[in-house]
C-alpha cells in the first residue's frame, strides 16, 4: 500500500532509510494493484477522452498517495507513451507526485534519475516530461485549481485524515470488531472520502479524470466479510495484545496504535454519487464505473511456484517476504503510536521485536494460511 497521508495522528512515517527505495523493493513486488490499470481497456479509453485542446500548453498527471514512485513507474510510462501517440509527441507532460511532507521522496528523485534502476524510469526515455512533487497531504488541496488532467490515487485514500475510533481489543478494525466503533470509524471515514472527493474535484479541469482504488472488503455468499491482509493484520493484533498483556506496552498505547484507515465497502464509495446533496454531486463530479478487483499476493504464488517445480518448501523465505511487504505500511503505526516519552531506539526495539514475532509464527505456520487475494476497489470518476 501507499505511504499514508495522515494529519492528525501524526505523520506516516516512510518505513527504512531515505533514499534506499525500501517501499519498492519490499511492498511494491508483493501485489501490483497499479497492474489492474495498465490492463484495463476502460482506464485508457477514459485518459484519451480527457479534453486537451490547448497543445501549447502542459498535460497535468497526478500520482496521489505516490511513495518512493515505485508502484506507477511502468504504468505512468504507459500511460505517456499512449498520450504522446495521441496528441502529439510534442505535447509537454508534467508529472506531479503528491505525498505527505515526511515522505521519502529523496528516493522517488533517485529512481526518476536512474540512481535506483528498478523500474526503470519513464523521464530517461521520453522529452518533454517533467516531474515534480507536492510535499501537501491529500486532505488539502494540492495543487492549484483547475490544473489537472488525470489523477491516479492507488492504495493511499483508505488512510484517514486523523486518529481512528477507539478500538479497545484489535489495531485494525476486524469482521469481530465491536460493532459501535466500526459504525464511528465508517462514518469518520465516510466523511474523509467526500472531503477527499471535493478537493480532487477544485484540482481537475473540466472533463478530467479520477480514478481512485483502495483496499475494501467484500461478504462471501456463505454471509462472511473478508478484507485485505486480514490474516497478517490478526497475527500482528495477536502479538501486540501479548505484548500488552505482558506490559511491555501500556493499554493506552495499544490504543494509540490502532490504524488509521478503513476498508471501504462498494457500497460506502458510490454513497456520495448517489445522494443528489452530497457535495460530491454539487461540484459536479460523475462515477463512471466502480468495481472490486481480486489480486493476487506475489508473495504467496512465489512460494508455491518453487515448492510445485523445484519441491522447495522456503518457509523461511516467505516468511521474512511476507513480513517486509506488510512492514513497509503498517511500520508508522507502531512508531508513531508508541509513548512520546519512549526514546526512539526504545520504540524500534519494541517494533522490531514485534516483527520477528510475527515472522517467526509465520513460519511455523501453512503458507496456504495466507494465501487469501488482496481485495481492492477501484472507481473512475469524471468532472462534467
Amino acid at each position: 500500500m501507499a505511504s499514508g497521508n495522515i494529519c492528525d495522528n501524526g505523520a506516516h512515517l516512510p518505513y527504512g532509510e531515505s533514499g534506499l527505495g525500501t517501499y519498492g523493493a519490499y511492498q511494491v513486488p508483493s501485489c501490483d494493484k497499479y497492474g489492474v490499470l495498465l490492463e484495463s481497456s476502460d482506464f485508457l479509453q477514459l485518459a484519451k477522452n480527457v479534453p486537451f485542446t490547448d497543445k501549447t500548453s502542459a498535460y497535468n498527471i497526478g500520482d496521489y498517495g505516490t511513495a518512493d514512485g515505485a508502484a506507477s513507474m511502468t504504468l505512468i510510462r504507459k500511460l505517456v507513451m499512449i498520450l504522446k501517440e495521441y496528441h502529439g509527441s510534442d505535447v509537454q507532460f508534467q508529472v506531479i507526485y503528491e505525498d505527505q511532507e515526511v515522505n521519502d521522496f529523496n528516493s522517488l528523485f533517485r529512481r526518476l534519475s536512474g540512481l535506483i534502476p528498478e523500474p526503470p524510469s519513464y523521464l530517461q526515455d521520453f522529452q518533454n516530461v517533467f516531474a515534480l512533487a507536492s510535499g501537501t497531504h491529500f486532505y488539502k488541496q494540492c495543487v492549484p485549481a483547475d490544473s489537472m488532467h488525470i489523477i491516479i490515487s492507488l492504495s493511499a485514500a483508505h488512510y484517514l485524515s486523523g486518529k481512528p475510533p477507539v478500538n479497545k481489543d484489535h489495531i485494525y478494525s476486524f469482521p469481530n470488531t465491536d460493532t459501535g466503533a466500526r459504525y464511528m470509524l465508517e462514518k469518520q471515514s465516510s466523511a474523509d472520502w467526500e472531503k477527499f472527493l471535493t478537493l480532487r474535484s477544485r484540482e481537475l479541469k473540466k472533463g478530467g479524470l479520477l480514478v481512485v482504488s483502495v483496499t475494501c472488503n467484500s461478504t462471501t455468499t456463505s454471509g462472511e466479510t473478508k478484507f485485505s491482509g486480514e490474516s497478517f493484520l490478526s497475527i500482528l493484533n495477536t502479538v501486540w495484545l501479548q505484548f500488552r498483556d505482558m506490559g511491555k506496552i501500556s493499554h493506552s498505547e495499544f490504543v494509540n496504535t490502532n490504524m488509521a484507515s478503513c476498508d471501504r465497502s462498494l457500497t460506502m464509495l458510490k454513497a456520495p454519487f448517489d445522494d443528489p446533496n452530497s457535495s460530491v454531486r454539487k461540484c459536479n463530479l460523475r462515477l463512471v464505473k466502480a468495481e472490486v478487483v481480486t489480486v493476487p499476493c506475489k508473495v504467496y504464488e512465489a512460494w508455491r511456484q518453487k515448492k510445485e517445480e523445484e519441491g522447495v518448501d522456503d518457509r523461511t523465505r516467505f516468511a521474512k517476504r511476507l513480513v517486509l511487504a506488510h512492514r513497509c505500511w503498517t511500520n508508522s503505526a507502531f512508531m508513531t503510536g508508541l509513548a512520546a516519552g519512549r526514546s526512539n531506539y526504545e520504540k524500534e526495539l519494541i517494533v522490531n521485536e514485534l516483527y520477528a514475532e510475527a515472522e517467526e509464527l509465520i513460519r511455523n505456520m501453512k503458507p496456504d494460511n495466507f494465501k487469501e487475494i488482496n481485495l481492492f476497489s477501484y472507481v473512475y470518476i469524471i468532472k462534467d
